[in-house]
């Protein structure tokens, strides 16, 4: 961080006429365009707080911000949280500050909350909801359509923004400093590791996959994919009692981390598919009896995984996608017979958070053994080659530190 001190003249809120106001400066990591990055220095003051400028954010050091798969899809020319949401592919906001999957330290409350919170480590639930939609008015929060979400802007066919309406620049965790809303900064128990808390976003999504699948004691969970949601959502599973968690992937290194923790879980046991060499369908048939498994959690949602998905299901269960929206699948209705569902999965409920937290701090998830890389800021060449070409590096997550 640079600080430079100007001299101001008297105002309102300054009693020396020769009084010194500090103006933080930060590096960021933009994307103006596809496969495209750059870092420059933004006055988080003048361009993080918005026009007028917001009461409600604070100043938030970055200590380390994840590298989600939506940021991949970002830097490929997708837009994840308009797909997800909204069901269109939007353009990104060049002005965007990449980076959600925070964690920080409150450097200065900036009036929105107590001066207490100052030095706070905190994690932060990453979108804020507009209020005043359908959605928000229903208590759907997760799905408000003009949320202001960091690390996250999109524009309207007609160049409109879509949200963060009074902001230049839209913040984002690839910084030095960024700005939050004070509520959405949660205290961390001591016994979280500020890395460690970077997939509390993930783990929070995960949480609200699991509960929209209806995760059963006892049952059988295929999971799709063991990227980091996947990789979750096996533990997520697993914490909330299911007898058998299948997990797939095109290559092992996933599952050799996954294993390690898997190792220490009572009762769930884990079974690794690599579809290169076997079909996930006929080992979760196997593994039931023919009945299919109680719920199906898919993290890619592409062709090659939501018709295996459909066809592993059993009779009245679910399949939740948390990923895809664009591709076009025909098969046949028969397959959703004996009232099996498909649906999505959208960010997550506010109270899935402290969730997250809590299975994190008392040891029922590790995250650990999931994050593969950690780089500096000024690396994030690297590291995006690193987070994009996985089965190259033998990465699952990557982490950016300042």
């Amino acid at each position: 961080m640079l600080i430079i001190r100007e001299s101001r003249g008297k105002t309102d809120n300054f009693k020396n006429d020769n009084a010194e106001v500090e103006t933080m400066k930060s590096r960021a990591l933009f994307l103006p365009k596809p496969y495209k990055l750059k870092i420059r220095e933004v006055d988080v003051e003048k361009e993080l707080f918005g026009k007028p400028p917001r009461s409600d954010m604070c100043i938030v050091k970055m200590t380390a911000c994840g590298i989600c798969g939506s940021d991949i899809s970002y830097y490929k020319g997708r837009n994840p949280w308009a797909l997800h949401t909204l069901g269109i592919n939007l353009p990104s906001d060049p002005n965007m500050i990449l980076g959600h999957e925070i964690a920080g330290i409150i450097e200065d409350p900036h009036g929105a909350t107590s001066e207490k919170r100052r030095g706070e480590r905190v994690g932060v639930i990453a979108y804020k909801e507009c209020g005043e939609c359908i959605d928000c008015l229903e208590g759907n929060y997760n799905l408000c359509g003009h949320c202001d979400h960091l690390g996250h802007g999109e524009n309207l066919p007609d160049s409109r923004k879509n949200s963060w309406e009074n902001f230049s620049t839209i913040p984002g965790g690839f910084a030095d400093y960024f700005t939050c809303w004070h509520e959405k900064l949660v205290k961390l128990p001591d016994n979280v590791d500020m890395i460690d808390a970077t997939q509390l976003d993930g783990l929070a999504v995960s949480v609200h996959g699991a509960n929209r699948a209806g995760i059963k004691r006892g049952g059988s969970v295929l999971i799709l994919g063991t990227g980091p949601i996947g990789f979750l959502s096996a533990q997520v599973a697993a914490a909330y009692g299911a007898a058998h968690v299948v997990v797939t992937d095109v290559f092992d290194k996933p599952f050799e981390q996954l294993q390690k923790v898997a190792k220490r879980w009572q009762v769930c046991e884990l079974h690794c598919v690599n579809v290169k060499k076997e079909d996930p369908v006929k080992v979760c048939m196997k593994l039931t009896h023919d009945l299919g498994v109680d719920a199906v959690l898919d993290t890619i949602g592409d062709k090659s995984t939501v018709v295996p998905g459909i066809k592993s299901l059993r009779r009245g269960r679910r399949i939740v996608m948390y990923s895809g929206f664009e591709d076009t699948l025909n098969f046949s209705l028969s397959w959703l017979s004996g009232e099996r569902e498909v649906t999505s999965t959208c960010n997550n409920p506010f109270p899935d958070y402290p969730s997250a937290i809590d299975l994190l701090a008392q040891g029922k998830v590790s995250v650990k053994e999931m994050i593969t890389h950690t780089f500096h800021l000024e690396q994030y060449t690297e590291a995006f080659e690193v987070a994009l070409r996985k089965e190259e590096h033998d990465s699952i997550k990557v982490v950016i530190i300042p």
